[in-house]
């Protein structure tokens, strides 16, 4: 006798609640492992960029892991929304660490298209929200490890002014910007001051430029 094959209609039980959490939990867990995973692997690939970098061009990677959880018995209480809302926590917690594998996977394959471009100078010098390059924008390093420039800072503050990472999803601080940011900005107040200093009907001449008297 063929076996009947259950109609789209049909549901899937749901899982009691005790198994229901502990698959939330494995899945936390699996995705902070995948997490770490993609965090070295960035790391490994700035290291290479920059280990045959001057000093002064290097931006030294900010690499911070995440503490791996482990099952925990469930600990149920006599409120039914207590508990509701302790499982809606680890699944928002779950759906977060998925997310950041997901960016952290997309970082490195953007580093990596970089590496192999020969037109770009510093592949790990980039915003990781709008990936726009170090070249062409200010980038600042936050706490968490992840890179952001001027404009992508701007609209992820919140109510209390404190900046929100894209990828962490939590706030954070600035720790350093770019070296590449200060020599541009070195350089830029040198032309600033050396405009100022100059008499009124004289033209500004360019570091290595020959000056040559009238």
């Amino acid at each position: 006798m063929a076996k009947r094959s259950p109609s789209p209609q049909e549901k899937v039980s749901p899982l009691d609640p005790i198994s229901e959490w502990r698959a939330w939990q494995a899945l936390t867990i699996w995705f902070t492992v995948r997490l770490n995973r993609q965090i070295r692997r960035r790391w490994q690939l700035e290291q290479q960029t920059m280990q045959d970098r001057p000093v002064s061009q290097r931006f030294r990677p900010v690499v911070f892991l995440e503490p791996v959880p482990s099952l925990q018995k469930r600990q149920l209480s006599s409120s039914a929304t207590k508990n509701s809302a302790r499982l809606e926590k680890l699944k928002t917690k779950a759906r977060l660490l998925r997310a950041r594998v997901e960016k952290g996977k997309e970082l490195a394959s953007e580093i990596e298209r970089r590496i192999l471009d020969p037109r770009v100078r510093f592949p790990t010098h980039f915003c990781h929200t709008c990936v726009q390059g170090g070249e062409e924008a200010e980038v600042l390093l936050t706490k968490c490890g992840h890179r952001v420039c001027r404009t992508c800072l701007s609209f992820g503050m919140n109510e209390d002014d404190a900046y929100e990472c894209s990828i962490c999803f939590a706030p954070t601080d600035i720790v350093t910007r770019s070296p590449l940011s200060a020599q541009r900005s070195c350089s830029e107040q040198i032309s600033s001051l050396s405009m100022k200093l100059l008499p009124e009907g004289k033209k500004a001449v360019s570091w290595g430029t020959p000056l040559v008297k009238p």
